[in-house]
């Protein structure tokens, strides 16, 4: 069973994203960008959709999306459709027959994915000083 664990970072303007997949307890594939989304609840869905369009070019099927992003499971998983990321995630999980759960922050492979975003983080505000 494949599993994707995602995170996201967001100040001020920019955001950073992280993605690592996970087959049994191999890291299998790990995508860590920079992006420059409105919001941190925009910065998450802009993770979850990059991870999800890898699995429909690979054509995993029965993928299980993790994040900490509590409205965006619950956004997606009741048709709060007046947000064209979740319904957009919604299609994505569909055509490849995944699903997306969400998990503490404090999980360790949640804190995995959160660590990889505040370096880049770091990373990206010293080349802008």
């Amino acid at each position: 069973m494949i599993k994707i664990y995602t995170d996201s970072s967001y100040k001020d303007g920019s955001s950073t994203h992280h993605y690592f997949v996970m087959k049994g307890n191999r890291r299998i594939k790990r995508r860590t960008f920079i992006g420059f989304d409105e919001s941190s609840m925009k910065a998450e869905a802009t993770t979850i959709i990059k991870a999800l369009q890898m699995v429909l070019k690979k054509e995993w099927k029965g993928v299980t999306v993790y994040t900490d992003s509590l409205t965006t499971v619950f956004g997606v998983k009741h048709d709060k459709f007046n947000n064209e990321d979740f319904r957009y995630i919604a299609h994505l999980l569909k055509v490849t027959n995944s699903k997306i759960q969400w998990k503490n922050r404090r999980h360790y492979r949640i804190k995995l994915a959160d660590t990889e975003c505040r370096k880049m983080m770091k990373t990206k505000l010293r080349r802008v000083v």
